[in-house]
């Protein structure tokens, strides 16, 4: 939940900063355009990207231009940069070392205290609300002669000190403060009421109230409430500049807003559109200047129209770029039988040279894992033959296929054959921390600091030429300058069935030595989910521990039970195949 907070956070703040460049190159437009600007940027704090994605996760492109404009290379750039805060970030900080449910409270406590703010900041609001309310339900009807108010459109006059303002969304009226008539000049008043009139045809009060769910909501966030005060101050602009076309008096228009400050209060919600908000001396001057509003270039109007179009088509090609497909495929239920837990040669899978895929007596839940690099507690959902019955499967990459792309060719193949239909999600899940296991701090005699530089990759780091540390004995897991992030996110998990995240404080390659009870759990070896390498898959021998108890006792390491966010796929839909 943190952290698709903070993805949604980050991107509405990019959007923010982009929507402000645009507001500056428009600086010398009409107030509108600025207003509009900055209001689909409090529009987008309220809709995330991932609604977007969603959607284009279920189109289906047919069109050639659709193929070259979403490449899996602007798909991939497109969701590194708008989601940075995902698993492993800094924000699983948030857990406390041996602290089982420290996330669990934690995240209550975030939570609470967010709602809790929302909650505040809503009934101050509707309290205030009620009291407008009030005053348009003691108020009369008041008339000006010389300004006629549109159809639709009340003028009401009542007892108080509330500057003009206009009250409601679908029915609009204008409230003013009894004999206000006797402190402005029939002109003077004329403007004023004329600027009112200006928020009534933006609909302002309208645009506001969505802002002030964005503020409500999002009531921590400094960026959404600056953002309030733009949109104030160039609707007020934007009103100005209207009056001043229509009346075309400067000096009566800003004596008519100087003679309702000194005299009455400000409203006290942004959905009253007044007459006195924003900077008063700013406006003022501006006013007095009375410069003309330079129209909107052709470039301009390009610009805009290029990047509203780029922020709402983005996300859905981010989801939507076709998949690269195998040249020929075979798919057929095996005649084999079922394969025993730790025997290698009944059952495999693999990508091929020239970036084919083959598979034989394999279950299609080892196939979905391997085409998006999943492990067995990473998929949720689906049929239960998924895990029992199996499938021969053969499939031959076009000419000059690239082999990176072989997982996404697997995708396409499960999406064509089997009618699959996935998403994915973030949830709380039990997971494992590994922690320092003695009070002291001390490694075990089977874990030591490696002399060289850290392994590129954990996988690499398996079997290679140290000498095992700690006493002679038994090993069926030898791993040389591995990190103790390439432990947990690539070794560990093939015997927990849960994710494992480090708390260990370790910096650095270590050479490590186990000898544990290895044989895989169901579905995560050898015809479940990820192979292991034989290095690390010997037989198991008798007097083999678990490899919660090889840890603590070899490595002076262990597994504590935690709660904490997993990436799964959820499997919406999956059929049998026809075989071919």
């Amino acid at each position: 939940m943190i952290s698709e907070l903070a993805n949604h956070l980050w991107q509405s703040t990019l959007f923010a900063f982009a929507i402000g460049s645009l507001a500056l190159m428009c600086r010398q437009n009409h107030a509108s355009v600025r207003y509009w600007l900055w209001f689909s940027a409090s529009v987008k704090f309220l809709i995330p990207f991932t609604l977007l994605m969603a959607l284009g996760d279920r189109l289906e492109w047919t069109s050639s231009a659709a193929q070259q404009i979403a490449t899996p290379t602007v798909s991939a750039t497109l969701a590194q940069v708008s989601r940075p805060f995902v698993e492993g970030s800094a924000i699983e900080g948030l857990s406390f070392q041996d602290a089982p449910r420290s996330s669990d409270w934690l995240a209550l406590v975030v939570l609470g205290v967010w709602v809790s703010g929302t909650i505040a900041m809503t009934f101050v609001r509707f309290r205030t609300w009620r009291q407008i309310r009030a005053a348009v339900r003691t108020s009369s009807p008041w008339a000006m002669a010389n300004l006629p108010m549109p159809a639709g459109v009340a003028v009401r006059s009542t007892p108080g000190v509330m500057e003009p303002g206009v009250v409601g969304l679908s029915r609009p009226v204008v409230l003013v403060p009894s004999g206000i008539e006797d402190d402005l000049t029939p002109q003077q008043l004329a403007a004023v009421l004329t600027h009112e009139l200006c928020h009534i045809r933006r609909r302002d009060n309208a645009t506001a109230v969505v802002h002030m769910i964005a503020e409500a909501v999002f009531w921590f966030y400094p960026l959404v409430w600056w953002i309030g005060s733009r949109l104030v101050d160039e609707r007020e602009r934007a009103c100005d500049q209207e009056v001043l076309r229509t009346c075309g008096e400067p000096q009566t228009y800003a004596e008519g807003i100087v003679n309702v400050c000194k005299r009455y209060v400000e409203s006290p919600l942004a959905c009253i559109a007044g007459v006195s908000g924003s900077n008063l001396t700013n406006r003022i001057r501006e006013i007095m200047t009375n410069r003309a509003a330079v129209r909107l270039s052709v470039a301009q109007k390009a610009v805009l129209a290029s990047v509203g179009t780029v922020v709402v088509v983005a996300p859905i090609l981010a989801q939507s770029v076709p998949l690269p497909s195998f040249e020929v495929t075979s798919v057929k239920p095996t005649s084999a039988g079922p394969v025993s837990v730790g025997v290698w040669g009944g059952a495999g899978l693999r990508f091929t040279p020239g970036g084919g895929f083959s598979a034989t007596n394999v279950t299609l839940g080892s196939v979905i894992r391997l085409a998006y690099g999943l492990r067995e507690f990473q998929t949720v959902g689906g049929p239960e033959w998924l895990d029992t019955e199996r499938f021969d499967i053969q499939a031959r990459g076009p000419q000059g296929a690239e082999e990176s792309e072989a997982p996404r060719r697997l995708q396409s193949l499960l999406a064509e054959r089997f009618a699959l239909k996935v998403h994915r999600e973030t949830r709380d899940r039990p997971i494992y921390a590994l922690v320092l296991a003695r009070a002291n701090g001390s490694l075990g005699p089977r874990l030591r600091q490696s002399q060289g530089p850290p392994a590129s990759a954990g996988l690499a780091a398996a079997g290679g030429q140290c000498t095992p540390p700690g006493p002679p004995g038994p090993i069926n897991m030898r791993l040389c300058g591995v990190t103790m992030a390439q432990l947990v996110d690539t070794w560990l998990p093939m015997f927990t069935a849960r994710r494992v995240v480090d708390r260990t404080g370790l910096t650095g390659g270590f050479d490590l030595a186990l000898h544990f009870d290895n044989r895989p759990i169901p579905g995560v070896g050898p015809g479940g989910g990820l192979p292991i390498s034989p290095q690390a898959a010997e037989p198991a021998v008798p007097d083999a521990v678990s490899i919660f108890t090889a840890l603590e006792e070899q490595l002076g390491l262990k597994l504590a039970a935690q709660t904490g966010p997993v990436e799964l796929l959820v499997i919406d839909h999956v059929e049998r195949p026809t075989p071919n």
